[in-house]
C-alpha cells in the first residue's frame, strides 16, 4: 500500500501551487483516504459479517463500517475527478539515432 505522505506529495506536485481550492480538495482528499484505511483496518479485524446481541436475540448481520466505507469510497472518487491534476512528465524516448525505417530487428534483439 501507498504511504499518504508519499501520495499526498504526488497529489500535490501534480495541482498548481497557487490554487488554493485545489490544494483544500487534496487535502480533504488524503484526510478521507486515512479514513478509509482506518474502516479497512477495523473490517479486517472485526470481519465482513458481526454478530449483534440484542436482549435475548443474537443475529449476524453486514459490518456497519462497510456501508461508511463504501460511502467514502464514493466520495473519494468524486472528489478525485473534481481535482485539476497536471499531467505527470512523459517518460524520455530512447535515443534513436542510427535506426533505420524498416521493421528489422536491432543486431542486439538477435542474441
Amino acid at each position: 500500500m501507498v504511504k499518504i505522505t508519499d501520495l499526498e506529495k504526488q497529489m500535490l506536485g501534480r495541482v498548481d501551487p497557487f490554487d488554493m481550492l485545489e490544494i483544500t480538495k487534496v487535502k480533504r482528499y488524503i484526510s478521507i483516504e486515512k479514513q478509509i484505511r482506518k474502516l479497512q483496518l477495523a473490517i479486517n479485524k472485526d470481519g465482513v459479517m458481526v454478530t449483534t446481541v440484542n436482549a435475548s436475540q443474537e443475529f449476524i448481520k453486514a459490518n456497519p463500517a462497510l456501508n461508511e466505507l463504501n460511502k467514502l469510497t464514493k466520495t473519494l472518487i468524486a472528489l478525485e475527478n473534481s481535482i485539476k491534476f497536471t499531467s505527470l512528465p512523459e517518460a524520455i524516448p530512447e535515443d534513436d539515432s542510427n535506426s533505420k525505417d524498416n521493421d528489422q530487428p536491432k543486431v542486439s534483439d538477435l542474441y
